[in-house]
């Protein structure tokens, strides 16, 4: 049997305190998140979370069945307001997905320089150089603290 003692240093309480900040502000907003794949590689839609002054927004790319297709080269995400109309577009890089060496999904990120408000929300697809389709399958309601 072995024994494991773990030692808190400066840092990790420094980190723990930021986070407990964090974690107790209220005020948050409800974002939809939707995304639109393919009959080839699924497309999950971004979580989103604060990042400085603006959102980070994270997803995932998987390869479907045993298609040999190269993986999709990037996401356009964009950013809906409540009427309908596109305020922002952000494009994220998509990194190879192997078919042989059995590597099944890749993850997606960029941090974009958006506010979000309460009736925003986001869309992603893979980008072929014209707007993602206003209606997707997948839907995801997600909590974003508020700036």
């Amino acid at each position: 049997m072995t024994n494991i003692t773990f030692r808190r240093s400066a840092s990790a309480v420094a980190a723990c305190a930021s986070l407990c900040a964090c974690a107790t502000q209220s005020s948050s907003v409800q974002v939809v998140s939707q995304a639109s794949g393919s009959p080839y590689f699924s497309l999950g839609p971004p979580g989103v979370s604060k990042a400085g002054d603006g959102v980070r927004l994270v997803g995932r790319v998987c390869r479907r069945s045993r298609t040999t297709l190269l993986t999709p080269y990037r996401v356009r995400i964009e950013h809906v307001g409540p009427g309908g109309a596109v305020i922002g577009v952000e494009h994220a890089r998509i990194p190879p997905i192997y078919a042989y060496s059995d590597q099944a999904c890749a993850t997606y990120a960029i941090v974009a320089k958006w506010t979000l408000a309460p009736g925003d929300s986001l869309r992603a697809c893979f980008d072929r150089g014209r707007d993602c389709p206003s209606s997707a399958a997948a839907k995801a309601v997600v909590a974003v603290p508020a700036s």
